[in-house]
């Protein structure tokens, strides 16, 4: 993997910024063929590992997906994306409401990221205390390509990738699809994956043309072992709760997206015209009740940018619906019983932006503004617990950088709204239909940092500290019922450092490294728990490890491709009242493959071999405030994986 910290073009925002323009702290990575070929890229955090700011937490199951978070927000997630901007191809993955369902990427095929590690509300507005901008789009000069890898490994993982990039001269097209199957580590871990996906570029002239992505995922079994108190977690990391598998916990997954955008240089700027839609239909077996939601969104998107010698501009006007179905019932054995809540969520956001670059000599300033309102409505079919819920907000940004050739000094300060997602509001502690009074997080950043190369360019770094206030915090608790509800709780504060490098010096061996601290604590809010009441003030927040470094040492000859990668997590908390903490881990994964055997008809063929967690460590991910003390999901131990690519 190549990690870029030169200049690059910045597509992670609604505008295109030229890399040595930000006053924002961002990171990319490229992926070539051969990361492509000769790794098995399971999930995000394989492919992610050493951004800087960047946590992504894989359960090594599929029925609740990464846990994602950037400098701690997003850590209240307990399923699915929050907090965080998540886009594929240029389609935003986040609906209006702030939730992301990150299951349709198929890792194997991301060929690029694009990380903006502070808040970007002035962007995308709902949500983005952070994006994750990811691409599967083959460069412009691909070449006609066909890749089939076969991939193995521990707990019955099988997966098979296909690729097809046809040469179509003036026009792009790539077409993907992969298979998944997997007992998994765990007991009650069994998953069946198809996804598939397309890119394409139609050219209707100079800078001229359409560009249209489409992404599906059929998940029909993901089973859930679901979390363990901490002595279970020790004793048989290996094991479901019998109340778990006695309810068939896990989800039934449908998910498709299909997006264009119209893009034209015209003689006032660059415009582009974005519309795309997504359909999600799960059934979701949880202890005691079966959940059942049918989700219809979509978007449409338009900005015109241009550039003066003296200034660079951009306008933008952009609108998402959301409609969310929901019906829940009691469980009999994992099948739908009585009807509990039957209701209609609709959500509905409109939004007005903009941005100003103004470069004078080496220094540049950067301002941004965005309006938005955000609507939530229920409608309850079983009783008269409707619910609205409306919020406005204006969210500016104002950044400053200079140019120092071949370093860039950069600082910002930026603005993040965070609603309460449709699942939040829904998820009331009485049961009852509508939605809870919930109010949302508002988020004030301040960062600064240098980022550049040395040495003749073989030393890339970058360097950055933030600070970030959080303001009424959504903290979620765990019910009886095992359902997760949530309310707001005080403040907090999240600050910290992070620093990356990447040394590639002429001969065979590079190394990449990277390390993120984040001091994430309440500064107000209280908890009650019958009649005692415990003050959060001073501390950490749950599921935020203060440290997090990774380091991977590469070795390249003719002959083999090697690397040995270290991750070393510190001490994270489980709950709000800090009384339970789920120790600091350090794994170390091996990785070998060859650079490509040529075989007939110009083929080339890429076996690899890798053994993940090579020393065989314990160490769980975190659930938050899970009910029961349940907090600890245990990672799998030492297991490998094999495949080999043939590509042609």
């Amino acid at each position: 993997m190549q990690v870029e910290m030169a200049p690059v073009e910045i597509t992670a925002t609604p505008f295109r910024i030229a890399g040595e323009a930000p006053s924002f702290a961002a990171a990319t990575r490229t992926r070539t063929d051969q990361d492509l070929n000769a790794t098995p890229s399971l999930s995000l955090e394989e492919i992610s590992t050493g951004l800087p700011g960047l946590s992504v937490q894989s359960r090594t199951h599929f029925a609740l997906g990464d846990r994602i978070t950037i400098r701690g927000l997003g850590w209240r997630a307990q399923f699915g994306v929050r907090g965080v901007q998540m886009l594929l191809d240029g389609i935003p993955l986040t609906t209006a409401d702030g939730q992301s369902v990150v299951h349709i990427i198929d890792p194997s095929f991301i060929r690029s990221l694009e990380l903006i590690r502070g808040p970007a509300s002035t962007f995308w507005g709902n949500a983005s205390g952070g994006v994750l901008s990811l691409s599967t789009r083959p460069s412009r000069d691909a070449r006609h390509t066909v890749r089939l890898k076969e991939t193995v490994g521990s707990y019955g993982l099988s997966k098979t990738d296909l690729q097809v990039t046809p040469d179509l001269g003036a026009h792009q097209l790539s077409v993907y699809s992969s298979y998944l199957t997997q007992s998994g580590y765990r007991q009650h871990s069994d998953t069946r994956l198809l996804r598939s996906g397309f890119t394409s570029n139609f050219s209707l002239g100079n800078d001229q043309g359409v560009r249209v992505i489409g992404a599906l995922q059929h998940m029909p079994r993901a089973d859930s072992p679901g979390s363990l108190a901490k002595e279970a977690a020790r004793t048989s990391p290996d094991r479901a709760r019998s109340t778990i598998v006695n309810f068939d916990v896990g989800k039934d997954v449908q998910q498709g997206q299909l997006g264009a955008t119209y893009y034209d240089d015209t003689r006032v700027g660059t415009a582009n015209a974005t519309a795309y839609g997504l359909f999600r239909d799960l059934r979701n077996p949880i202890p005691f009740n079966v959940i059942d939601l049918n989700r219809r969104a979509g978007g449409a998107r338009l900005t015109l940018e241009g550039e003066t010698p003296a200034v660079e501009w951009g306008v933008g006007v952009s609108g998402k619906l959301q409609h969310d179905d929901r019906k829940e019932y009691t469980s009999d054995g994992g099948a739908p019983d009585s009807l509990l809540i039957d209701q209609l969520e609709t959500v509905n956001n409109g939004a007005l932006f903009g941005r100003l670059s103004i470069p004078f000599g080496r220094f540049q300033i950067d301002a941004g503004l965005r309006y938005d309102r955000l609507q939530f409505e229920a409608d309850d079919r079983l009783g008269g617990d409707d619910g609205t819920q409306t919020f406005r907000t204006l969210s500016p940004s104002l950044g400053l950088s200079y140019d120092l050739g071949r370093s860039r000094l950069f600082a910002n300060l930026s603005t993040g709204l965070e609603a309460p997602t449709t699942t939040e509001l829904s998820n009331r502690p009485d049961g009852e239909g509508g939605f809870s009074d919930l109010d949302a997080e508002s988020v004030v950043g301040v960062e600064s940092g240098v980022t550049g190369t040395w040495l003749a360019q073989s030393l890339s770094y970058d360097l950055a500290l933030f600070y970030q206030d959080v303001d009424d915090v959504l903290v979620p608790f765990e019910l009886p019922d095992e359902t997760t509800a949530y309310r707001n709780q005080g403040a907090a504060r999240h600050r910290g450092a992070e620093i990356a490098v990447r040394w590639q010096p002429t001969g065979p061996l590079s190394v990449r490294a990277s390390h993120s601290f984040v001091d994430a604590e309440f500064t107000e809010g209280t908890v009650e728990e019958g009649t005692s009441t415990t003050d959060l003030d001073g501390n950490d927040l749950p599921g935020v490890p203060s440290h997090r470094f990774s380091a991977t040492l590469q070795a390249r000859t003719s002959l083999t491709h090697a690397s040995l990668s270290i991750l070393s997590v510190s001490k994270q908390y489980g709950d709000t009242q800090n009384t339970a903490t789920s120790d600091g881990y350090t794994t170390v994964d091996l990785r070998l493959s060859h650079p490509g055997f040529d075989v007939a008809g110009g083929a080339s063929f890429t076996p690899f071999l890798v053994l993940n967690n090579a020393f065989d460590v314990r160490y769980n991910d975190i659930v938050v405030n899970a009910f029961g003390g349940r907090f600890y999901e245990p990672a799998a131990g030492r297991h490998w994986r094999a495949g080999a690519s043939l590509q042609f």
